[in-house]
Formats: structure tokens, C-alpha cells, sequence
């Protein structure tokens, strides 16, 4: 039960970092007429408060002492915030201008990312502490990413076949206004069961590790923080790379992803249910890496398969765009499409084995710094790995307002 139960948090994750990447921008923009570089910002904004937090409420896990668990106390916590936020992020009062309604999307989304960082980064650390073999962790890393890919898969086909249908007046289903409150209600809710879920189901094994630990934990200071950053990223080889590989990898790829709906609709020409089959390709190849990854990771070093699914990953989502610019690909839909299915399927199995491999290198960096400080900081240094993550997702974000303002 422990197993899947942490498994299953990634879902919650997953729901809530798709929509950003999917609908947000677009919402906000096409729907609502917010400029891209407004609501660029405004994810930028609280994307970078979410990343800063990460380590923040990390350390603070590290050290907190609760009988009700360092862990979880927090992430129980973050139910009925996350919940109630994520409604909020969809349902801006009427009648607001452009520029308050970018003021809402800024308040709403940093609440939203604060509220699952208490759940998400004392959630991460704990793919760490529930075993510390190696084997283990790559099960749990493998099972944690099925969780996520039905997520994912989820978002994709409720989204696209079901709340954004087309219809006369909306023949693009995700421009339709009222589409948008019952998809909040629906994601909200399944969010706050999924996020409760996961808690209940580790809450007794984390407690039993913790009353068991013997490591002194992490004291919660900034110039502690300030400490630890500097000697992670200069003292931990796979610290570096990874937390480079993260900011790299989701830069571009959260543009990938906030580009979609633009490049589906405006550029490729594609049907909404046309977009869900693009976008579903992605889960059906990160699904590879259930069979694949296991060996793959087990076999050849992590920190070389993480930057080559880095580098490959970003490759498959450009290949297409760019073979369409060169002329190599010409108008037809059907054609199209199956490139576009067979790059962001090639694409999911990269990127897949990048969240395994991730989850193995931040676990590997854990050990080796208790063992060489004697301090319990695991949810810290899980918390700098989401930093680079998420700032580099507000990057991605800012760099898509930008360029549909200037593509007008």
C-alpha cells in the first residue's frame, strides 16, 4: 500500500502541471484576451515564487516536529488550498480589465503553487526514504511515472473529448468560455482526493521511519540553505547535472507544451480531437519506459541517461516544426499528424526515462550528503530540484507570451 500510495502523488502533480502547460496561457489569452506577455509574466511570477518556496518548505519539512509527522503534517495541509485555488485560477470575477485580470491570474497561481508545494516537495523526498536500494527506488521511480501518465492521459482525454468538444459556435472547443468552469471543478476535486490519497496511504510506514531515524535533522535557516546550495552545486557532480539538465529540459519543453494549442489550431491546421491524439502520443511513449526504463537505468550509468533523454527529448518536439519549415512537410493533415504522433511519442520515452533517472540521481545525491554531513536534508535537496524545474517552466511560459504578442 505504501508503494502506490506514494506512487499516486505524482498524479496529483501531474494534473496540475498539465493544465498549467496546456490551458492557462491559452485561457487566459485567447479567451479572455489577457496580452501573452501579461500572463507570460504572471506564470513567470509565480512560477519563480513557487521555485524559491521549494527549498524553503523543504528544509522546513527536514526539521519540522509534529506528531503528526514531518512529512505529512504538510502535506495534509495543502488539500483544501490546492482545491479551492485551482477552481479560483479558472474563475476570475466578471468584468474584469486585461490588467487585473493578469493581477488574478499572478494572486491565483502563486496561491496555487505555494498550496501543492507542501504537498509536492515533502511528497518527493520521500522516494528516498521509503527504501535505500537502488532497485528499489528505480520501482518506485518507474511506478510513480505510470501514475503520472495515466494522469496525464486523463487531462488529455477529458479535456479534448469531453469539456472542450467542438461545437457550432466553438468549432476549436478550447476557445469556448463556459467549457472552462466544470474542467475546473472536475480537475480541482480529483486533485484534492488524489493529493489526500497519497498522504493517508504513506502516513503510517513514513511514521514508523521517521521514530526510527538517527540522523539529527536539518536545522531551518536561510544561511543554512544559502550553504547547502553553494556545496551541492560544486561539491555533487550529479547534483549539477541534474539540477542544469531540469532547467534545460523543462525551459524548452514547457514551451513545447504552451505552444500546443497554438501551433495545433494555427499552425498545423489540426482538429481539437486532432490535438488530443498529438498530445495523447506523448503519454503512450513515456508508457515505453515502463517496460524499458527498468533495464535501460539498471544497465548503463543514470547521470548519461538523463542528459541523453534531455537531448533527445527536446529534439523530437522541434523536429517536426522545423522539418514544416524547410518545406519538407506540405499540407497534408493526415500526414502531419502522424509526425507529430511519432515525434511526441519518441519524445514521452525520453523524457520518461528523464524522470526516472532524475528520481535515482536525487536520491543518490541524498545518501551521499548524509553520509558525508550527518544531517537529515532530503526534502531540501529534493526542493532544489523542483526549484530549477519550475523556473524553468515560467522561462518556458514567458518566452511563449512574448513571441504570440510579437506573432500577433
Amino acid at each position: 500500500i505504501p508503494r502506490l500510495a506514494y506512487s499516486l502523488g505524482n498524479a496529483g502533480e501531474t494534473i496540475l502541471h498539465r493544465t498549467f502547460e496546456y490551458f492557462v496561457l491559452f485561457y487566459y489569452t485567447q479567451v479572455l484576451g489577457v496580452s501573452g506577455s501579461i500572463a507570460g509574466l504572471a506564470i513567470l511570477a509565480a512560477l519563480a515564487v513557487d521555485a524559491v518556496t521549494d527549498p524553503l518548505v523543504g528544509s522546513y519539512s527536514d526539521s519540522l516536529q509534529s506528531r503528526f509527522g514531518r512529512r505529512h503534517t504538510l502535506m495534509f495541509a495543502s488539500v483544501l488550498p490546492t482545491t479551492v485555488l485551482f477552481y479560483a485560477l479558472f474563475n476570475p470575477p466578471a468584468g474584469l480589465s486585461a490588467a487585473r485580470l493578469g493581477l488574478w491570474l499572478a494572486a491565483t497561481a502563486i496561491g496555487l503553487r505555494v498550496a501543492i508545494t507542501f504537498f509536492y516537495v515533502p511528497w518527493s523526498a520521500q522516494v528516498a526514504e521509503l527504501s535505500s536500494d537502488p532497485r528499489e527506488r528505480v520501482t518506485l521511480a518507474i511506478l510513480r511515472s505510470i501514475f503520472g501518465a495515466v494522469a496525464q492521459g486523463s487531462v488529455i482525454a477529458l479535456a479534448f473529448n469531453l469539456f472542450f468538444r467542438a461545437t457550432p459556435a466553438y468549432p476549436r472547443g478550447q476557445e469556448n468560455p463556459e467549457a472552462y468552469s466544470p474542467f475546473a471543478v472536475t480537475f480541482a476535486l480529483g486533485l484534492g482526493v488524489v493529493i489526500l490519497l497519497s498522504a493517508a496511504g504513506t502516513y503510517r510506514r513514513m511514521q514508523a521511519l521517521e521514530r526510527a531515524e538517527t540522523s539529527a535533522p536539518l536545522r531551518f535557516t536561510v544561511a543554512a540553505l544559502g550553504n547547502a546550495w553553494r556545496e551541492m552545486m560544486f561539491g555533487f557532480p550529479n547534483f549539477r547535472c541534474l539540477f542544469l539538465g531540469a532547467l534545460a529540459a523543462m525551459t524548452g519543453l514547457s514551451a513545447f507544451n504552451a505552444f500546443s494549442l497554438y501551433l495545433g489550431s494555427y499552425f498545423w491546421g489540426l482538429s481539437t480531437a486532432q490535438i488530443g491524439q498529438w498530445q495523447f502520443a506523448f503519454v503512450v511513449g513515456a508508457a515505453l519506459t515502463f517496460v524499458l526504463g527498468k533495464p535501460i537505468v539498471d544497465r548503463l550509468q543514470a547521470s548519461a541517461v538523463f542528459s541523453a533523454g534531455v537531448a533527445a527529448g527536446l529534439a523530437c518536439f522541434a523536429a517536426p516544426v522545423l522539418l514544416k519549415l524547410i518545406g519538407v512537410l506540405q499540407g497534408d493533415v493526415a500526414i502531419n499528424l502522424m509526425v507529430l504522433a511519432v515525434a511526441n511519442a519518441l519524445g514521452g520515452f525520453f523524457l520518461g526515462l528523464v524522470m526516472i533517472t532524475s528520481a535515482v540521481l536525487a536520491s543518490e545525491t541524498a545518501d551521499a550528503y548524509q553520509a558525508r554531513r550527518g544531517i537529515k536534508g532530503t526534502a531540501m535537496l529534493f526542493g532544489f530540484i523542483t526549484l530549477s524545474m519550475k523556473l524553468a517552466s515560467g522561462l518556458g511560459k514567458l518566452l511563449t507570451g512574448v513571441a504570440i504578442d510579437l506573432i500577433a
